[in-house]
């Protein structure tokens, strides 16, 4: 009996240590990485290329290249479980060949699970190119039967090669996320079956009206699981999009500039008189007046596509700065644009010059956030954990022309 309870235990342990350590229930990873069609997981999915299918240059290391003809993936293994009435989460990176000019094209298969051009316990992805867009449309569709189905599309972002595709489904509910922005949610009457024998393919066409996936794949996830954006935007890198974010400094100073630069055969900023090295992706940016001006970086890939991304920096002349008007927003949203809004702090912060405190309560009036100095931002988080959206209080200490001041208020955390 003893030895009974303690394997008991071992077992469960084994079980909460398993749950601990894979939270978002990740079932299935390709990284591409060496042309490789491997589960980073360990799991025991597997692939194999069809036709000629070759790799490019990709985020981590190579991705999947599709020439639009007979180029495509099968995958078989555990990740197939999460295609019945279950809850699962599919990210990915996809880079289209740039759409040209004429008529709109066919629609392309990304990745299918259906065994005929028909609703029965169907899944696909599917992208079409628009005409003299710079764009093209992806939809999403799950189906049980004619009656049980569902779709959700949105067209792609402009300006940016690699989107980053999340698809979502929770219950009845289908979601498509773009770029970390939800796009399409659709609902219905009942959860949907999706079960069948059919395999999973990736860029191979399963109707006649349909044509082969032309462009590049990369960074292909599964999970068991209904993510929310805080835990699938984990797996979002910004490819090709600058990391700082809009910024003030003083007149005289300079702002280091970070990019993520993937798989690019050319960058270039405008405009390019301010910029150390119009050529790079990380310059030094060096404003010559005060005001706000907006600096565009382009990336050029080997497929066509161009991404671009701007950074306005505003420059402050500090002798006409009033330590009597200090602006701090009344909202912020941590997670749910990476980059922008993400953060809470004071808004005109070089208007400070004898900072004492700035503090951040919740409604107990516990703190939850002390900052070291006047340009330090709360992320939303205590002890390292996201706190749950609500309203706290701030209190912010500091001297004006030699007189203690103290400016309090409310924020709203939104998630």
């Amino acid at each position: 009996m003893r030895f009974n309870l303690v394997l008991v235990f071992l077992i469960c342990a084994g079980a909460l240590f398993g749950q601990s350590t894979n939270p978002n229930k990740l079932l299935a990873y390709f990284n591409f990485d060496n042309c490789l069609i491997e589960d980073e997981t360990g799991n025991g999915s597997i692939g194999t290329f069809i036709d000629d299918t070759t790799c490019i240059c990709g985020l981590g290391d190579q991705s999947v290249s599709f020439d639009g003809n007979d180029d495509a993936l099968l995958l078989v293994g555990p990740f197939k479980d999460i295609f019945t009435t279950s809850d699962f989460t599919i990210s990915f990176y996809l880079k289209p060949t740039p759409p040209g000019t004429g008529v709109t094209q066919a629609p392309q298969t990304i990745m299918s699970k259906q065994s005929a051009c028909n609703t029965k316990n169907a899944f696909w992805v599917r992208y079409r190119r628009l005409t003299n867009q710079p764009s093209g449309n992806i939809s999403v569709g799950i189906s049980e039967n004619d009656t049980l189905a569902t779709v959700v599309q949105s067209r792609l972002d402009a300006n940016v090669c690699w989107q980053f595709i999340t698809i979502v489904r929770s219950d009845n509910r289908l979601s498509l996320y773009i770029n970390g922005e939800l796009r399409d949610t659709k609902t219905t009457i009942a959860r949907l079956d999706l079960s069948s024998n059919a395999p999973f393919k990736i860029g191979e066409p399963i109707c006649p009206t349909d044509t082969y996936f032309d462009g590049a794949l990369d960074e292909l996830r599964f999970f068991s699981k209904a993510l929310e954006p805080d835990a699938f935007l984990e797996y979002f890198s910004r490819p090709n999009q600058i990391v700082n974010g809009d910024t003030l400094i003083y007149l005289g100073n300079s702002v280091n500039i970070k990019t993520n630069d993937i798989c690019t055969d050319l960058i270039s900023w405008t405009p390019s008189g301010e910029v150390s090295d119009p050529g790079s992706a990380s310059p030094v940016i060096t404003p010559g007046s005060e005001g706000i001006s907006t600096y565009v970086v382009e990336f050029r890939t080997g497929n066509g596509c161009t991404a671009k991304d701007t950074i306005r920096i505003e420059v402050l002349n500090p002798d006409s700065l009033d330590c009597n008007q200090i602006f701090i927003p009344n909202a912020f949203t941590p997670g749910g644009s990476p980059g922008r809004n993400d953060v809470f702090g004071i808004a005109n912060p070089f208007a400070i010059r004898d900072f004492m405190s700035f503090e951040i309560f919740d409604r107990w009036g516990g703190r939850v956030f002390s900052a070291a100095n006047e340009f330090e931002t709360w992320d939303g988080k205590s002890n390292g954990s996201p706190l749950n959206p609500g309203t706290f209080l701030y209190r912010l200490r500091y001297k004006c022309d030699g007189v203690e001041k103290v400016k309090s208020g409310t924020v709203v955390l939104i998630r």
